[in-house]
């Protein structure tokens, strides 16, 4: 299975041994950089990031500042030259902390646990969402679900059969679903499995226009 991973570190010598490390141990890994922890936030606001790689000590806003905003599903390690800010970061659940400079032999013993963490997460997940609407819950399979749309505080859920309306954010949910679901803008999920073709900055499924917008062109068609 490949995971969507973010490395943020100002240093760009850091990101890239970081980065050299995840490929020796994950050739399908989707990496994403950010040299700011600003950057940082952005990317995780528009799209799911399975493991963050979080450097601390970086100027505007620290690695520490940046986790202490997120509220997100994102298994977070650190990566620091200074030990003393170990506390701090696993008050804020950090999975794991690492002083640099690394050495491959601690990253993989690392890495190998945050996967398997993962792992066993994805397998615990069901395999439906509950709708509340109205009085009635819904149980819809992943598979009948054809894409998801953004709606203020709401997604709209489309299946061949019926539009759901659910009262959550599409970052949530997306959180929620298996792998076949991928971003394809930030107001759109799309089941990959669902797509008839690819045309210009769209994709089609059921006959309907979903569009591809530049920030996420590239790893979905990574995935198809």
């Amino acid at each position: 299975m490949s995971y969507q991973i973010l490395i943020v570190d100002d240093e760009p010598l850091a990101r890239q041994v970081i980065r050299e490390y995840i490929d020796k141990l994950m050739a399908d890994a989707e990496i994403t950089e950010a040299d700011d922890a600003i950057e940082a936030q952005r990317i995780l606001g528009d799209r799911t990031v399975d493991i963050l790689f979080l450097d601390i000590n970086m100027p505007l806003m620290t690695g520490l500042e940046l986790a202490s905003t997120q509220e997100t599903s994102t298994l977070t390690i650190f990566t620091t030259a200074y030990a003393e800010h170990a506390v701090e970061a696993f008050e804020l659940a950090a999975f794991d902390y690492l002083v640099k400079p690394i050495s491959f032999a601690r990253f993989q013993k690392s890495f190998r646990r945050v996967v398997d963490h993962l792992a066993s997460d994805q397998s615990a997940k069901t395999e439906w969402v509950m709708i509340k609407e109205g009085k009635r819950m819904y149980k819809v399979l992943h598979g009948e679900i054809l894409y998801l749309q953004a709606y203020g505080d709401y997604v709209k859920i489309y299946t061949p059969e019926k539009t759901y309306l659910m009262k959550t954010k599409l970052s949530a949910i997306g959180q929620e679903l298996p792998c076949q679901f991928a971003r394809s803008h930030r107001s759109y999920v799309i089941n990959i499995e669902k797509i008839a073709y690819v045309e210009g900055n769209h994709v089609v499924i059921n006959d309907e226009k979903i569009p591809i917008s530049d920030g996420y062109r590239a790893e979905l068609l990574n995935r198809l």
